[in-house]
């Protein structure tokens, strides 16, 4: 017997666990809100990203994280500080017409998506819950030459639509020395191993050109 069909072209080599139960409209409409105005970095490409780190990752339940990483970045507007709220609501939303997601799964969704806020819990987290968090912050730890186009997407989205350059380079640094000033930038021990030394690398410089 053939293997089943992914409902989405960009699923391909995603397990298929992770996408069963949910119809193809839902990888249409999840697809469609990273198209936007105003995205750089916040863009499909981050998902892109996100999937190819997914792919290689184990996680206890991969469908609610493959969900939460779909759309965690789905309701973008640049500067508003309730993006992941919205994200949130859009997912449990979107879930449950084009899903057969039980209501404690959107909700794990739903959670999963709102810890993108800060990234960083005082709150232990469990397995999934962290490598999805590492995930999204995966390119900390990419080579340089990744890194400083997602470092200059940021700054494209901010600058000028929200933020003066000089006042983006406070706020900025203030982001890079909070990662810094973590025991670890990454919470799992994988990804400590693959991208820890270079995130640490990446960020300081980073931080080193926005004095220049």
């Amino acid at each position: 017997m053939a293997p089943p069909v992914p409902p989405a072209d960009y699923l391909s080599d995603v397990p298929e666990q992770a996408w069963q139960g949910c119809d193809a409209e839902l990888f249409r409409v999840v697809r469609r809100a990273y198209d936007s105005p105003g995205r750089v970095y916040h863009s499909w490409s981050h998902i892109e990203m996100c999937l190819r780190e997914f792919k290689r990752t184990h996680f206890d339940d991969p469908r609610t994280v493959l969900m939460a990483l779909l759309f965690h970045d789905a309701v973008y507007m640049v500067g508003d500080t309730k993006n992941e709220w919205r994200s949130a609501g859009f997912a449990q939303q979107s879930l449950q017409r084009h899903s057969n997601l039980t209501a404690s799964e959107r909700d794990r969704v739903a959670q999963l998506i709102m810890l993108t806020a800060s990234h960083h819990s005082e709150a232990a987290l469990d397995a999934d819950a962290a490598a999805f968090i590492d995930i999204d912050l995966a390119v900390l730890g990419s080579d340089w030459l990744t890194y400083q186009a997602y470092a200059r997407g940021v700054e494209r989205e901010y600058c000028p639509a929200v933020v003066s350059q000089a006042l983006f380079r406070v706020g900025r640094r203030r982001f890079l020395q909070g990662l810094l000033s973590q025991p670890f930038i990454f919470l799992t021990p994988g990804q400590r191993d693959r991208g820890e030394a270079a995130a640490r690398v990446n960020v300081q410089r980073e931080m080193d050109e926005l004095l220049v």
